[in-house]
């Protein structure tokens, strides 16, 4: 169970159904994924319409909690926060 977001209102646009609204996703991006764009990060943040499939969803790519400032990647480095993983 995770108990630590960077601000209320992030964890509950994290907890809230993917299918529903807008939902704020702590996405992994898989090995292959992260070697074809050189990428050094193997998290990203997304806030998604719901959706049911992520590769077909609109999404905006953020880096800064849009609540309190927190800067993401410094905050989230745990996988236990990762609800999914994209290879596209």
């Amino acid at each position: 169970m995770i108990n630590k977001f960077c601000c209320d209102k992030f964890s509950f646009h994290y907890s809230g159904d993917k299918g529903m609204g807008l939902n704020i996703r702590i996405v992994k991006l898989s090995e292959a994924f992260i070697e074809r764009s050189q990428l050094n990060n193997y998290l990203i943040f997304l806030i998604t319409e719901g959706y049911n499939n992520i590769e077909d969803c609109k999404k905006i790519t953020i880096n800064f909690c849009p609540f309190c400032g927190t800067k993401l990647n410094s905050f989230y480095q745990d996988e236990k926060y990762v609800q999914e993983t994209i290879d596209i």
